[in-house]
């Protein structure tokens, strides 16, 4: 899911647990967690740049995003606590935080690629929270790649309804590909670059490879491993 993309940026990502259901926005979370980080490392000066940025779009509302980013206290200090709102107002007002916050990272000439793994695991408030991402006209330079297992997920799985959504109410790209299994031929080149051999010299290990992994990619690796 896509608006539209500029030149290169922060490429940031995070996954979604079986076990971890029960926690909204865990893949965001993360994902951002480590944006957080890499702008750590960046010169006072520009730090400075980012964290006035972000005083100004969270107001005295910060640990809203803090309670979900809570490495963004590296960057902000201490905030205040926020005050206590009922559930459907508590909602809107993390909403308008949140896009306040990724209008920040998402500018001309600073794109932003999030990527979220294991998305048929994704909690309902997640879910929700890519619509509103995709459906904020004034989001651009957003990249929002998502990968999850077909196999685990039909037509009448949430996230689904969510892709749907997306291609009928909002006026998004969406484009989805289905990932085959590796041919021999890529088994045979991605072995060969990993060990710095000919692909002539790999083809029996090739082979064994695909008989046994029926070229998923998954095992793949982990039989290689």
């Amino acid at each position: 899911c896509a608006h539209r993309v500029a030149v290169a940026g922060p490429f940031i990502s995070g996954r979604f647990d079986q076990l971890q259901r029960n926690i909204p926005y865990r893949a965001f979370g993360e994902a951002f967690q480590s944006l957080v980080r890499q702008l750590l490392t960046e010169s006072e000066v520009q730090l400075e740049v980012w964290r006035q940025k972000l005083r100004q779009a969270l107001g005295t509302n910060g640990q809203v995003i803090v309670d979900v980013i809570p490495h963004l206290t590296m960057i902000l200090g201490p905030q205040p606590p926020a005050p206590e709102l009922e559930p459907a107002a508590a909602q809107n007002r993390f909403r308008l935080l949140f896009q306040n916050f990724i209008r920040v990272f998402c500018q001309p000439g600073h794109p932003l690629v999030i990527f979220l793994d294991d998305l048929q695991w994704a909690d309902a408030a997640s879910l929700k929270l890519v619509e509103w991402m995709l459906a904020d006209e004034d989001v651009s330079n957003l990249l929002l790649l998502g990968a999850y297992r077909s196999h685990e997920v039909d037509e009448t799985h949430p996230l689904m309804n969510t892709v749907n959504t997306l291609k009928k109410e909002m006026a998004t790209a969406v484009n989805q590909i289905e990932l085959a299994p590796l041919k021999l031929p890529h088994i045979t080149d991605l072995i060969a670059d990993t060990v710095h051999q000919a692909p002539a010299a790999v083809k029996l290990l090739a082979n064994l490879v695909s008989s046994k992994t029926q070229g998923n990619p998954f095992f793949v690796r982990q039989f290689l491993l």
